[in-house]
């Protein structure tokens, strides 16, 4: 249990920092460089995280399993699976870079993107999956706040106006670069040859064997960056930064989602194999601490989103703020899905996450599809909503056939808690006093905690966890 401590508190520290670091680099940038440029900065980057998808093609995933549970040499598992991320990498940057020159008329949207899509080769080196898949979180820690650090020097330093919009996405590869060598400097040091023969490197077996996971990670990011291209074609560049500065706040929270999955991803894949009572006692306590923690945050930040979107990224930003309190159903939904998410794929079935998420995308498109007469910011915002919520009952739905677990009271019951409040809230908010809001938002939190079953047991638990 110690180690386990130390993981989360490593773990847990470095992605904080990282998105820390992470959101200061989007204040600066939205107060230096506007709405307009913010949106450009985020069409770049939604087209580098779609080459990344098929750079990476579910390999990590297959990496940290099959580390955790000690399928095949370590050494072979790098070479393979660097080798065929490397060649991934080379077929997606040039797949970009066509469609970016075939389809993306604005020069200065081209351009950005096309210098973010080399952050793809410094990607392709990454081992964060083999320092994962050993429970070794401090080092990804260290290896994870050097690589945003440096993007964030880099930023500071050179970035003082529009005109120096170009150096963003140098930044971002050049963090990516830092991070990259250190983690292979620490592998040199750390892990030990094992007795590996030379053995014949079948790139398209590890690649097909990722391809499920790499499907399903396809589906899922198009989702999550379809509204910034959505909003960048058929909108405007100042409407893409204004949904871009909610949606990163947001990302940033989402920090809480990383650590559950870098924790608990391997653990779930242990579980499984000593027995089903086991997996069944470790879900039923994740869901708990989960759904309290995603829904005690959300009513909280419900409350105060006005006056942090202003106060942080300023007032020019003031419509992100009804953007940011949709989104965070987003967050809530997201935070809980990780539970199914990683069950499925620690139970090796891959192809019902797949099939889950496939059913969200599908109503994602059809919200786009409605004749609904809101601002197109506010529709991606719901869509990405009803994505979430559309897989995770999907979800529910497979994993009650094979364990016997009540997700009606364990999850969609606190949902209804909050969706009650922030309808209230959103409607009658300007009729209650301060006094009033404080005694609403500790009963939402009462009314949370009842609803999850919640009781010391667990408490003593993630105690018995930390210490």
């Amino acid at each position: 249990m110690k180690t386990l401590a130390i993981n989360i508190l490593s773990i847990g520290s470095a992605d904080i920092s990282s998105r820390l670091i992470g959101l200061i680099a989007i204040t600066y940038l939205a107060r230096i460089l506007g709405p307009e440029n913010i949106g450009i900065l985020s069409i770049g980057m939604a087209i580098f995280t779609y080459a990344s998808i098929i750079s990476t093609m579910g390999l990590p995933s297959i990496g940290v399993r099959s580390i955790s549970t000690r399928k095949s040499s370590t050494t072979h598992l790098v070479k393979q699976i660097i080798t065929a991320r490397c060649f991934l990498s080379t077929f997606s940057f040039v797949l970009g870079l066509g469609i970016i020159m075939f389809w993306v008329p604005n020069q200065n949207i081209r351009n950005i993107c096309i210098l973010y899509l080399f952050s793809l080769f410094p990607s392709a080196l990454m081992l964060e999956w083999l320092f994962q898949g050993y429970s070794k979180m401090k080092t990804l820690a260290i290896g994870r706040s050097l690589g945003m650090i440096t993007y964030l020097l880099i930023i500071i330093g050179i970035v003082s106006n529009s005109q120096d919009i170009y150096w963003v996405p140098f930044a971002w590869c050049a963090g990516l670069f830092v991070q990259a060598v250190y983690l292979w400097i620490s592998y040199k040091i750390y892990c030990t040859p094992d007795n590996y023969s030379e053995q014949h490197l079948d790139l398209f077996k590890i690649i097909k064997e990722g391809l499920p996971i790499g499907i399903s990670g396809l589906i899922s990011h198009s989702v999550i960056q379809f509204p910034i291209i959505y909003l960048g074609f058929f909108s405007t560049a100042e409407n893409t930064g204004i949904f871009s500065v909610a949606f990163r706040f947001v990302i940033f929270l989402l920090v809480l989602d990383r650590v559950f999955y870098a924790i608990f991803f391997p653990t779930i894949s242990k579980t499984y194999k000593d027995s089903i009572e086991k997996l069944e006692k470790h879900i039923i306590w994740s869901l708990k601490i989960v759904t309290n923690v995603s829904l005690f945050v959300a009513v909280i930040l419900f409350m105060m989103g006005g006056d942090i979107i202003s106060i942080i990224f300023g007032s020019q930003y003031h419509d992100s703020i009804l953007i940011f309190k949709i989104l965070l159903f987003y967050f809530i939904l997201t935070f809980n899905n990780s539970v199914f998410t990683f069950t499925l794929i620690g139970i090796e079935k891959e192809h019902l996450y797949t099939k889950s998420i496939s059913f969200g995308a599908a109503l994602f498109i059809l919200i786009f599809l409605l004749p609904i007469s809101l601002p197109p910011t506010i529709i991606v915002a719901i869509a990405l909503a009803v994505n979430e919520g559309a897989s995770m009952i999907m979800m529910v739905y497979y994993l009650r056939k094979s364990i016997s677990i009540n997700f009606i009271s364990r999850i969609f019951l606190p949902l209804s808690v909050y969706l009650i409040f922030s309808l209230h809230n959103y409607l009658f908010k300007s009729y209650f006093s301060t006094h009033t809001t404080i005694i609403i938002i500790f009963s939402t939190l009462f009314a949370i905690a009842i609803s999850t079953g919640i009781n010391r047991n667990d408490i003593n638990t993630l105690k018995y966890y930390i210490k």
